[in-house]
C-alpha cells in the first residue's frame, strides 16, 4: 500500500477530517490532498506530525509493505507522555465515542494502562477467553452460544 493511501485510510478510520489533520500537521488541505492521492510524497517533519496525530509510527507510514491496519503496539507507542507537552488549544474533530475513550484512557492508573497494553498486544482468542472468564460466561454480548461452549470447554480442560 502506498504512503498516501495509507495516510488516507488511517485518517478515515480514525474519523479525522482532512482539514483538521492538515491544520494539526501544519500543511494546507490541498497539500494533504496531494499527499493522500499519491501526487506528492510528504517530507520527514510532515510524516512525523501525521504519524503522531494518527497514532502510528513514522516507520509504519513509510514502510509500504507494512500490514494494514497497523499493529496495536504502534498505536501504544504513540500514547506516550511526550504528547502531554503539546498545546491543548488545538481543535480536533473526534466523535463522542472517541472522546469517552480518551477520557477513560487518561483516567487509568499505571497498572490498568499496562493491562490495556497487554490486551491490545494479546491474541484475539486469548483476550476473548479472558473476557469470558471475567464475565463468568453469562450474558456476554458479542459471544455466540457456540463460542461460549467452546470457551467453557477450554476452561474445563485447563482446570482438570
Amino acid at each position: 500500500m502506498d504512503i498516501g493511501r495509507k495516510i488516507l485510510n488511517l485518517r478515515k478510520d480514525r474519523g479525522v477530517a482532512q482539514k483538521s489533520l492538515a491544520s494539526l500537521t501544519a500543511v494546507t488541505p490541498s497539500a494533504l490532498s496531494r499527499i493522500e492521492s499519491g501526487i506528492h510524497q510528504p517530507r520527514g517533519p510532515v510524516v512525523m506530525r501525521i504519524a503522531r496525530h494518527l497514532g502510528v509510527t513514522v516507520d509504519y507510514i513509510l514502510d509500504e509493505n507494512a500490514p494494514y491496519p497497523p499493529p496495536a503496539k504502534d498505536i501504544l507507542d504513540n500514547l506516550g507522555d511526550e504528547t502531554q507537552e503539546e498545546a491543548r488549544n488545538r481543535t480536533v474533530d473526534v466523535s463522542t465515542r472517541e472522546e469517552r475513550i480518551l477520557e477513560g484512557l487518561r483516567k487509568l492508573d499505571f497498572e490498568r494502562k499496562l493491562l490495556l497494553e497487554a490486551v491490545l498486544q494479546g491474541h484475539r482468542d486469548d483476550v476473548r477467553f479472558a473476557v469470558f472468564l471475567l464475565g463468568g460466561g453469562k450474558n456476554l454480548p458479542g459471544f455466540s452460544k457456540e463460542e461460549k461452549k467452546t470457551l467453557q470447554a477450554r476452561f474445563d480442560k485447563a482446570t482438570r
